[in-house]
């Protein structure tokens, strides 16, 4: 489990955020929350946030470890209700979690969207499969927070870190013109929308068989 020891001043932050996507909506109305996806970051503006999510903007089954800048929700003046909670870490910690998002990163082709838990955590349920996370799954991993299953758990977990709710525009130094997502907003057809999630449904399937 993560010590909360800070002898360095060393922070993580981890940020719930009100998607704006109608699964996002979806996921609010089911679960009787406000916030609909949480992310981690080593800095407080949430220039880049990393968890698991949708490759594409309208292909919504498909997914695995991203890394989230700005323009996914500000695009098109539009803007995102954020609470962040700032964590205390050792050196020690910091650094674990730098390396493992950074292991996430370079072998995100393997890791995919726990799709299968989204739905069971409605029910309290989890199964566990290789390389296989929701987000809520993901961040948890990486603070070493076994037994929590839903965001609302861990918002209460880490209820007394809070320091910031509010407009994501507001806080964040983004600048249009600095951009690593535009394959994110490049609609796809439907018939790429279909392959998309066909595909995934049959990794997690096999990774669920794996299990």
């Amino acid at each position: 489990m993560l010590s909360l020891e800070n002898k360095n001043n060393h922070y993580i932050y981890v940020a719930f955020l009100v998607t704006n996507t109608n699964i996002g909506r979806l996921i609010r109305l089911f679960t009787r929350n406000q916030y609909s996806h949480v992310t981690i970051a080593f800095e407080h503006d949430l220039n880049k946030m990393y968890s698991f999510a949708r490759y594409n903007i309208n292909s919504p089954i498909s997914g695995g470890f991203v890394i989230e800048e700005p323009y996914r929700y500000l695009i098109n003046n539009s803007d995102i209700y954020v609470k962040i909670c700032k964590l205390p870490v050792s050196a020690t910690e910091y650094k674990r979690i730098e390396q493992e998002v950074e292991y996430f990163h370079r072998h995100k082709e393997e890791m995919i969207y726990n799709t299968v838990n989204a739905v069971l955590s409605l029910i309290k349920k989890r199964l566990q499969m290789k390389n296989t996370f929701t987000c809520v799954e993901f961040v948890t991993y990486l603070l070493r927070y076994p037994n929590i299953l839903a965001i609302r758990e861990l918002e209460e977990r880490l209820g007394k870190y809070v320091v910031y709710y509010g407009s994501y525009r507001d806080i964040t130094k983004w600048e249009q013109e600095s951009v690593d997502e535009e394959d994110y907003f490049r609609r796809r057809h439907i018939g790429e929308v279909l392959v998309d999630t066909v595909l995934h449904l049959k990794k997690v399937m096999i990774r669920l068989i794996e299990a």
